[in-house]
C-alpha cells in the first residue's frame, strides 16, 4: 500500500495554496530520512544518473501500469495510475498526498493555469478535476466530463495539453488533445475552449505520412505559457514521429522544425519506434519517451540529439514499455509502465548539487 503523509490537508494547503497562489513561504513538512540522492556521487561524464529511491513496489508503492507522470505548477507530482483507475498526487519527495475518485484507465494528464487537472483515458471523453475548488484535496474532487464527442463514439483521445495565451488583451485558457480512431479524420489534434467548447482540429493532414501530418498521435505538450506552440508525438505510419508546431500570424499553424531546412537528428530515419510522450525544459530542450525502443531521448530546441539512453529491463537506466515523461528542476521523471514504477534521473553534472 501507499505510505501517506500524516497530515495531508495541512501539507497541501500550506505548500500549494500559500506558495503557489499567494507567494509566501511556510515551514516545510518532514521529508523521508533517506537522502534524495543516496549512494550517488558526482561524476565528470555527462550522462543521466538514476535517482534513489525508485517509486515502485520495492519502496512501498502499488502503481499498476502507470501511463503518465505530470509535474504540476504547484509543483506536485501526478501519476496516471492506469491499472488502478485513478490519479495519484505526490509531493516532490514521493510522499503520497492523495488519490482521485475513480477514473477509468487514465493514460495522460495535463494541468492548466488554474491548477485543474485534465485527464485523457483513451475514450471519446476528456475529463477535468478541479483541485483548487476543493483546496487540493484530490479525493474530494469530482471527476467531471470536460468534453464528450458523442458524434464519434469510436474516437479515442490519447493525450491532452493546456495553454495559457493572451488574446485581445485578456488571458485565455484553451486545450489541445491528440486523438486516433478507425476513421481517417480521427487522427488529429483537436482544440477546446476552457469550458469544453469544441474549437475544431488543427490543420494537420489526417493520417498523413509526412511533416505537418498526424498518424495515431500519442502525446502532446505545450512549449510555454503565452505561446500556442506545441510538440506532439505519433506512433502511426509517419516518417516524422516528433513534430514541433508553431503559429505564424499570416498562415496559422506551421512546422517550427522542418526537415526541408536541413538535416536534424530528431527527423533521422528509425530514430523512433513508438514515441508515447514528450515534454520540454526551460531551455526548450525536448524529451521523448519511446515505448518501442525502451529509451529516453533528449534533443535541443533545434532538433540536435543530446543525452539519450535506455534499454529493456528493470534495472538502472532500463525500462519496460515506458509511456510518460516529465521534467522539473533538472530532474526527468519517467512513467516506466511495464515495471509499475516511476523513475527519476539527473544529469551526472547535476548530481550532488
Amino acid at each position: 500500500m501507499f505510505r501517506f503523509l500524516r497530515t495531508r490537508t495541512e501539507v497541501v494547503l500550506a505548500t500549494v495554496l500559500t506558495l503557489a497562489l499567494a507567494g509566501c513561504w511556510v515551514d516545510k513538512m518532514p521529508m523521508p530520512a533517506a537522502p534524495e540522492n543516496a549512494g550517488l556521487a558526482a561524476v565528470s561524464d555527462t550522462f543521466y544518473v538514476q535517482i534513489s529511491p525508485v517509486w515502485g513496489a520495492e519502496t512501498g508503492y502499488d502503481f499498476s501500469s502507470p501511463s503518465d507522470v505530470l509535474l504540476g505548477r504547484e509543483p506536485l507530482v501526478y501519476v496516471a495510475d492506469t491499472g488502478n483507475d485513478r490519479v495519484v498526487m505526490l509531493d516532490l519527495a514521493g510522499n503520497v498526498l492523495g488519490v482521485s475518485q475513480p477514473v477509468e484507465h487514465p493514460i495522460a494528464l495535463a494541468q492548466d493555469s488554474k491548477l485543474r487537472l485534465l485527464v485523457a483515458n483513451g475514450t471519446n471523453r476528456l475529463f477535468r478535476i478541479d483541485l483548487y475548488a476543493v483546496h487540493h484535496d484530490i479525493a474530494a474532487a469530482p471527476v467531471d466530463t470536460l468534453y464528450w464527442d458523442i458524434d464519434h463514439p469510436h474516437r479515442q483521445f490519447t493525450a491532452v495539453a493546456a495553454f495559457l495565451v493572451r488574446k485581445r488583451g485578456k488571458s485565455t485558457i484553451f486545450y489541445r488533445a491528440t486523438a486516433t480512431g478507425p476513421a481517417r479524420n480521427d487522427n488529429a489534434i483537436f482544440a477546446f475552449g476552457e469550458n469544453g467548447e469544441y474549437l475544431g482540429p488543427a490543420n494537420l493532414e489526417p493520417n498523413g505520412t509526412g511533416i505537418f501530418a498526424a498518424a495515431s498521435p500519442s502525446g502532446i505538450t505545450a512549449v510555454e505559457d503565452w505561446s500556442e506552440d506545441f510538440i506532439f508525438t505519433q506512433v502511426g505510419n509517419n516518417s516524422f514521429k516528433v513534430q514541433w508546431i508553431t503559429t505564424n500570424p499570416e498562415i496559422g499553424l506551421t512546422p517550427k522544425l522542418n526537415p526541408a531546412d536541413g538535416p536534424r537528428d530528431i527527423f533521422a530515419i528509425n530514430k523512433f519506434d513508438r514515441p508515447e510522450d514528450v515534454t520540454v525544459d526551460r531551455e526548450k530542450n525536448i524529451y521523448v519517451i519511446d515505448a518501442g525502443l525502451n529509451r529516453l531521448l533528449k534533443f535541443t530546441s533545434s532538433g540536435r540529439e543530446m543525452h539519450s539512453f535506455g534499454e529493456f529491463g528493470s534495472g538502472e537506466r532500463q525500462f519496460n514499455h515506458p509511456q510518460g515523461v516529465a521534467f522539473f528542476d533538472r530532474t526527468v521523471y519517467v512513467a516506466d509502465t511495464g515495471n509499475n514504477r516511476i523513475v527519476r534521473f539527473k544529469l551526472s553534472t547535476d548530481v550532488g548539487e
